[in-house]
């Protein structure tokens, strides 16, 4: 018998559930919706979870099952796989499975932490959603492509293809825009705080940068440096949690 609250569930995963909704969603809305909805649905169907153990990844598969429910409902059509899956399988064997550190520290200031998180955000929303979903279990919540592999239902050589094309498209934006990556870049956190009265104008006007990310368009090759930067700056990015008034809600609606 499984002996857990619905006040203890939320204590315990309540910041973790959010945080995956976020990555997901890359919108602070519609990630507090989506994970109260996985709260209250796993409290619904408590009685099917057989190990507690389990129950973290259980809640992550609820969540990430809303989050595709939701997409289906905003496209008002089925998801597709719509990427060629033998170009996928030969990208996969591209992508490296190793990523060093970063030779050089890159030093993430406090003030326009929020800034370059906004920035970093807007550009995943601008993925593919296979390559969003393959790009944040893996680089933001280190599952393995084959545990990704099942979630999706494509080989696990397909999710490395995905895994290949989100990295190289977030890396050639980045290679051409931003100043953390290249001095000579235009693009520089301290000037998005010069003109940008808040984060949510800010992230306004870097989504009008780019409508989608196609690092073949660019003609982008791999860089070993830039690659090694990026990851060191997602690895770094901030977990956001909820409000108090959030976790209440979840709590008074599972008990009426």
């Amino acid at each position: 018998m499984i002996f857990i609250t619905i006040e203890s569930m939320i204590k315990e995963y309540g910041t973790y559930i959010y945080n995956f909704a976020f990555k997901l969603t890359c919108h602070p809305q519609k990630a507090e919706d989506i994970a109260q909805e996985t709260f209250i649905s796993a409290w619904k169907n408590i009685h099917k979870l057989r190990d507690e153990k389990a129950l973290k990844k259980w809640l992550r598969t609820i969540c990430l099952n809303n989050f595709l429910m939701e997409y289906r409902k905003e496209q008002t059509k089925n998801l597709e796989y719509t990427d060629d899956i033998e170009r996928l399988e030969y990208e996969g064997t591209l992508l490296s499975a190793d990523i060093a550190s970063p030779e050089d520290e890159i030093i993430v200031e406090d003030e326009i932490r929020q800034l370059q998180n906004g920035c970093f955000y807007a550009m995943v929303r601008k993925l593919t959603l296979n390559q969003r979903i393959t790009f944040s279990l893996v680089d933001m919540f280190g599952l393995t492509t084959k545990e990704v592999a099942g979630v999706l239902e494509m080989s696990e050589g397909a999710v490395k293809g995905l895994l290949y094309r989100a990295r190289m498209n977030i890396d050639s934006f980045f290679a051409d825009h931003c100043n953390i990556i290249d001095i000579k870049n235009p693009c520089s956190c301290k000037a998005w705080i010069e003109f940008s009265n808040s984060r949510e104008t800010n992230q306004s006007n870097m989504r009008k940068l780019v409508d989608k990310l196609d690092y073949k368009e660019k003609n982008y090759a791999f860089s070993k440096e830039v690659r090694e930067k990026i990851f060191y700056l997602y690895k770094h990015l901030e977990d956001r949690k909820p409000s108090a008034a959030w976790y209440q809600n979840i709590i008074s609606s599972v008990n009426h």
